[in-house]
């Protein structure tokens, strides 16, 4: 994780830069450079909004927006990059703020985040389109340093507009 073994700053500083370089990866359609920042074991969770105040907790029984492992994140890659998709042609320009960072415990070489987010999405057919929620992420320390292992997306929205997809939300 860099700097001195223990010392929250570093890894607070650690995990706000991975968040904002997930973010550039994906308002510049660095593809593969986004998809390296996940582990082999990755797990990437949209739940779906449950009542007015709750979100649906188990993606093998309930509704979600989106559920994909490493290999379903792969595959979405191959599909936005081979244009194999309808809700990516075409693709929008998209400008993610991640702000609100905080750790909010590491053990064991696990680190559990939270944020806030929004996500501008623009295309010209469409105009202008503004989302926004709460991340939570499982980060691991690797020997390349912090890596994604879960990331879970909260949508403040119960009317989805539009296509959800990884790179505007």
């Amino acid at each position: 994780m860099g700097g001195a073994p223990g010392s929250m700053t570093v890894v607070i500083e650690d995990a706000v830069r991975l968040l904002h370089q997930e973010a550039w990866f994906l308002d510049n359609r660095r593809w593969n450079d986004w998809l390296a920042l996940y582990t082999n074991d990755a797990v990437y969770w949209v739940p779906a909004m449950d009542g007015d105040e709750g979100w649906t907790d188990d993606p093998d029984n309930d509704v979600s927006l989106m559920y994909m492992d490493r290999a379903g994140l792969e595959a979405r890659i191959f599909r936005i990059d081979g244009r194999d998709s309808y809700a990516t042609d075409p693709m929008p320009h998209t400008a993610h703020l991640v702000t609100n960072v905080l750790v909010h415990g590491a053990d064991a070489g696990l680190v559990q985040v939270s944020a806030s987010w929004m996500v501008n999405s623009y295309l010209r057919a469409r105009g202008g389109l503004v989302r926004g929620g709460l991340y939570e992420y499982l980060l691991r320390a690797t020997s390349d340093g912090l890596r994604i292992k879960t990331k879970k997306v909260f949508v403040h929205d119960d009317r989805i507009v539009g296509p959800i997809d990884i790179y505007n939300i």
